[in-house]
């Protein structure tokens, strides 16, 4: 009996097959010689120099102003939004700190204005004090108005927000004097302004 052969179709096709499969592998024994050299070029080739530093595009402005009417959280020292003849204010509290952070250009001396509503008690007219980069600047009262300025905030490199507090001396509660309200209060807040001194 004569050994058994596959139909020419099949040798054709497993022919086909291994010249595909040839080819293949020369392609890609070819690729691997082009990445070897591409390589090889870029270990060879000088690095590029880094890249020149860019202005900020965007600098940051030479004024800052909030004001009680704005969102102002109650972990930064104040209660709730409340109106008077005078317009908005919020009463600072329980805590005699009070917590700004202001994104203002630092390359000149500041001068900062706080407008209050109330003094809550008399004694915070001369004991106000704003804290800005651990130096303690006391508030100086603008005549008989609420307005109080700061000395000279020192000018500083570099950018990142300017941390403020204000610390109120005197802290009080109207409950104290029979009334239902048993808040702790500092100062009715309205104005913060930071302009070049």
């Amino acid at each position: 009996m004569a050994p058994m052969t596959a139909p020419p179709s099949r040798t054709e096709d497993l022919a086909a097959l291994s010249t595909e499969l040839a080819t293949l592998r020369a392609r890609l024994d070819t690729l691997e010689r082009i990445l070897q050299l591409r390589d090889a070029a870029l270990a060879l080739a000088p690095s590029p120099p880094p890249p020149e530093p860019q202005p900020d595009p965007t600098p940051l402005p030479t004024t800052f102003e909030i004001a009680a009417d704005q969102l102002l959280p109650a972990q930064d020292g104040f209660y709730q939004l409340e109106w008077g003849p005078e317009g908005a204010f919020r009463w600072t509290g329980p805590a005699p700190e009070v917590r700004f952070e202001a994104w203002i250009d630092r390359s000149a001396p500041l001068i900062a204005t706080l407008r209050l509503f109330h003094l809550g008690t008399p004694a915070n007219a001369r004991d106000l004090t704003l804290e800005v980069d651990g130096t303690i600047l006391p508030l100086t009262r603008q005549g008989a108005e609420k307005v109080f300025r700061s000395e000279p905030i020192a000018p500083r490199p570099g950018g990142g927000p300017t941390l403020l507090t204000l610390r109120v001396a005197h802290t009080h509660s109207p409950a104290e004097r029979g009334l239902s309200d048993k808040r702790i209060l500092g100062v009715a807040f309205q104005r913060l302004r930071l302009d070049p001194a």
